[in-house]
């Protein structure tokens, strides 16, 4: 690994111009992301009685929202790459609202599951669009600072949506959730399109698509940062898909008492985000994503062997979990700052793509715990230990 990947001078991170108009812009477009996956997760429960399905069928709406995602990222960093990026943003945050306005008229667990892959199909472009164009103004130390900070802004999401959808619950039911949402896509929307400028010249990338996805793909650096920190960041897609279920129905928290807990969590996440982007002109994106890299597969295998104790209760569950969430603040920006650091000429390709595995695995993930959930906490606490300790075994395999 190069100096300049892994290891950054104290002193070289001082603050480009623009540099925080520039993120709050692209964080007020980013954080329809986690809102449109996190806020109906208390009424999880609701929707499954609202619609008559069991469980399982419901579970299966957070999948299916993840391969909508991951195809989006591919459909919108190539684009991106060809076209620049202000037009597949704007055409994806309005595909988005459509999204959200079928899922809030949906009438069964079908027609919202179908639903909410179009809502991901357009989402998408506001997760991998505003990457590409942080890619195409910075450097790649600056690119990893840049995302730590803009992960303390859609951090938010994390936070504010299962509360938003906790109260929501509390005084309507569950469609009054996707019809906010469907009003937040049109609120990022008209920013993208009064705010923001293109960021890459008017000569677009000249290789696109299954060429480039190829490059990459076969590119063992890309690979070795991209492939394991997606892995590792699919553990937190587990804890999303059984953990309402889990601490709802299974230790009988209320909806409201579970938006608190998962706001807890990413509290953790942002605090340690924070951390990373003023530590990391010291040790460099390298040392600290291998070691938390370490810390997080420790994390979850003290969860897998939790959720097989009987003394403990919730907080034995809670604090592992804690830990290995929190400790992903390390990972993704680092990730993908290192990741991308060869080619800024297709930024919008090779962040599509990290995308796309991201969601591949998360989609792997969570159906994984559909499939395995017994009404306990092993299947959610197994795949996030599996995720782990698989990050830390690929990435060894690929140095």
């Amino acid at each position: 690994m190069s100096t300049a990947l892994s290891n950054v001078e104290p002193g070289a991170m001082s603050k480009q111009p623009g540099f925080s108009k520039l993120l709050i812009l692209l964080g007020a477009i980013s954080i329809l992301s986690p809102f449109s996956l996190d806020m109906y997760l208390p009424a999880l429960p609701a929707i499954a009685a609202d619609l008559k399905a069991n469980a399982s069928a419901v579970e299966l709406t957070l999948p299916s929202f993840f391969a909508g995602l991951a195809v989006s990222q591919l459909l919108f960093g190539s684009l991106a790459d060809h076209l620049g990026r202000r037009p597949p943003l704007l055409c994806g945050l309005a595909l988005s609202v459509v999204g959200s306005v079928g899922c809030a008229l949906s009438g069964g667990v079908a027609s919202l599951t179908v639903w909410r892959v179009v809502q991901a199909l357009g989402v998408g472009s506001a997760t991998v669009i505003p990457r590409a164009v942080i890619r195409d103004r910075f450097d790649v130390a600056h690119t990893a600072r840049a995302l730590s900070l803009l992960g303390l802004i859609t951090g938010l999401g994390p936070i504010l949506a299962p509360q938003v959808g906790g109260a929501i619950l509390l005084f309507t039911g569950w469609r009054m959730e996707f019809w906010l949402l469907a009003g937040l896509g049109l609120v990022c929307l008209s920013i993208a399109f009064l705010t923001l400028r293109e960021s890459i010249p008017a000569q677009r990338a000249s290789v696109m698509g299954p060429k480039l996805w190829l490059k990459l793909l076969t590119d063992r650096r890309y690979i070795r940062y991209a492939a394991s920190a997606n892995l590792m960041q699919s553990g937190v897609f587990a804890y999303i898909a059984g953990a309402s279920f889990v601490y709802i129905d299974h230790f009988k928290l209320s909806p409201l008492e579970f938006a608190w807990m998962f706001g807890a969590n990413a509290v953790g996440l942002l605090i340690v985000g924070r951390i990373n982007a003023h530590i990391v002109s010291r040790f460099g994106p390298e040392l600290i994503f291998r070691r938390a890299m370490l810390g997080t597969a420790a994390a979850g295998v003290i969860l897998f062997v939790a959720s097989f104790l009987r003394f403990g209760g919730l907080w034995a569950l809670a604090i592992p979990q804690f830990v290995f969430i929190a400790l992903l603040g390390f990972n993704f920006s680092n990730g993908f700052a290192l990741a991308l650091a060869q080619f800024g000429s297709s930024a919008g390709t090779a962040s599509a793509l990290f995308g796309t595995l991201q969601f591949v695995f998360a989609g792997l993930a969570g159906a994984a715990v559909s499939a395995l959930y017994d009404g306990t906490a092993h299947a959610m606490a197994g795949i996030m230990c599996l995720a782990g300790v698989g990050a830390v075994m690929l990435y060894r395999c690929t140095r």
